[in-house]
């Protein structure tokens, strides 16, 4: 869920999420996802197959006693890898060409064979609709946790992943194996869990804000109301009067934006049975949840959400941060790590914007590394996801784009910036540490089912996002 995404020569890239909306929200949506493979791979529809590797047990399912160690497939020297923008330094790739050459003797080439894209819809849509084929791929966890149900990833090799510990043990403990019973990034094969991913970064979703504009603590205290106001007046002294419409972009996600639409509502409920409205959701509240499937919730989400489209600029989640420092926006719904670019607080001159979780709640989420099950060089796909994990790597990669690492032992060695800033104590990256109750009314994304999706959020998100 990275931002601030330009194509390869530095244009700023379309997103495909509306044509694959337009595909799957428009009329006939079974049929169309149908014929993206999708029904076929949860057994509800049967199509002709391709010939599976003799190590593919079964969909989505690995023996890697049958996997050769070293370079295999169609194309073994070739990685070929799907990427959210911004994810890591020009140098990464090469740093990981040369690093197979010095251990193992062998070339292969990834830098020239990576794709962008801004949006989990959009790498389905890749996957689905027009058939591309990688061996890794980056989806956010309720993304993961769709793909392994439809076969779509494979099963892991723990013992080709060192870096990540015996039973991923060097990963922090609240950001794997969730929700307990049902984890995202593991799968139950004939009682045995196995991991299906391997995450990357992980964050929250909320508001950036310019502070020279907007009090800090009047936005607090606001929250995701402020999206429905055309303009404010603040408080405190020394402020003037902010026009809001079209000053703030919501992002151009379909889960963040729904889920911010049952936070409103939610909100607005309590206040209407005569309770004093708070974030906590079930068990510890009432407010509703952004996994919410309830009919009844998600149309005043919607009805909520309609209302909130003319104040804002557009549906976009590349320039969050950008428009905040150039002045062009006022306040955006934007994930912590962009914000924090924004912010820039390890540099010696910072802007003035700020990230905070709304009171009414938010979500948090992880980004994923699996592999798919169209790769054929399962070991140099375990090799990358080993590497992103090499304690001198994970430390570059995470103060180089300033997203809260999923590793414990990254986090514990990461030293101060020179001016003295250190990522590790920053509530605002590391909410579920310094900031719990904040943490704690943010839902964990998860995936709502087909059913939901196909007659609730795609229909929803289609008419909201186009014009």
């Amino acid at each position: 869920m990275l931002g601030r995404e330009k194509d390869r020569v530095g244009r700023p890239r379309r997103i495909t999420r509306r044509d694959f909306l337009k595909w799957s929200a428009a009329a006939g949506l079974t049929s169309t996802l149908a014929g993206m493979g999708v029904l076929s791979a949860l057994g509800i529809v049967r199509g002709p197959q391709e010939p599976v590797p003799a190590w593919e047990v079964e969909p989505g399912v690995v023996d890697y006693d049958l996997v050769p160690e070293g370079l295999s497939g169609p194309t073994p020297n070739i990685l070929k890898v799907a990427q959210w923008y911004d994810y890591w330094p020009g140098s990464f790739l090469v740093d990981f060409e040369t690093h197979i050459r010095d251990t193992y003797g062998l070339e292969v080439n990834v830098q020239d064979h990576w794709d962008i894209y801004t949006s989990n819809e959009e790498l389905f849509h890749w996957l689905t609709i027009n058939k591309r084929r990688y061996d890794l791929i980056f989806p956010s966890n309720y993304f993961v946790d769709l793909m392994k149900k439809t076969n779509m990833i494979y099963t892991l090799n723990d013992a080709w992943l060192p870096n990540l510990g015996a039973g991923f043990s060097n990963m922090m403990s609240g950001l794997v194996n969730v929700p307990a019973g049902n984890p995202y990034d593991r799968r139950n094969v004939n009682g045995e869990w196995q991991w299906v991913s391997v995450p990357y970064f992980w964050g929250t979703t909320g508001i950036g804000f310019r502070t020279d504009k907007l009090p800090v603590e009047e936005i607090k205290e606001l929250g995701w109301d402020v999206f429905w106001m055309d303009s404010y007046q603040p408080r405190a002294p020394g402020y003037e009067r902010v026009e809001l419409r079209k000053k703030m972009r919501m992002l151009d996600d379909q889960r963040d934006v729904i889920g911010t639409g049952l936070k409103k509502a939610g909100w607005e409920w309590q206040k209407a049975q005569g309770w004093i409205p708070t974030g906590r959701f079930p068990p510890d509240g009432p407010q509703w949840t952004t996994n919410d499937t309830e009919p009844e919730h998600v149309k005043p989400a919607g009805d909520l959400l309609f209302a909130a489209k003319p104040n804002l600029f557009d549906f976009n989640s590349t320039d969050q941060s950008t428009s905040l420092i150039g002045g062009s926006a006022v306040l955006n719904m934007a994930w912590s790590g962009d914000m924090m670019y924004a912010i820039q607080p390890n540099a010696n001159v910072s802007y003035p914007v700020e990230y905070i979780i709304p009171r009414q709640g938010s979500s948090w989420w992880v980004d994923c590394a699996a592999i798919h099950s169209k790769s054929r060089n399962l070991w140099l796909a375990h090799q990358f996801l080993n590497f992103i994990h090499d304690p001198k790597q994970n430390m570059a990669l995470t103060k180089w784009n300033l997203y809260s690492t999923p590793n414990q032992l990254t986090f514990d060695a990461l030293p101060p910036f020179p001016n003295g800033y250190n990522m590790k104590d920053d509530a605002r990256l590391y909410p579920n540490i310094y900031a719990p109750e904040d943490f704690r009314i943010c839902d964990f994304a998860q995936d709502i089912g087909l059913d939901a999706l196909l007659n609730l959020y795609n229909p929803l998100w289609f008419d909201l996002t186009t014009d």
